[in-house]
């Protein structure tokens, strides 16, 4: 079962997986495994999309985590 996720709920991953990604060492694990735990726990794909899209472009220096 999918759940709907708001913008604010995309956002606050958005957040927890940035953390997790500055404190781990391997950020690209810490996305892998953070998306797991999205699909794990009903996330739709195009929301898992969406966090780790995001994710990948604040980690790349694209965008300020505000504007995402």
């Amino acid at each position: 079962m999918a759940l709907l996720m708001g913008q604010s709920d995309i956002r606050n991953a958005v957040k927890d997986c940035l953390a997790r990604c500055y404190a781990g060492t391997t950020p690209l694990g810490e996305i892998a495994e953070f998306v797991a735990e999205l699909r794990d726990t009903g996330w739709k794909e195009e929301d898992i999309r969406a966090v780790e899209t995001t994710v990948r472009r604040v980690l790349a220096g694209v965008l300020d985590v505000d504007d995402a």
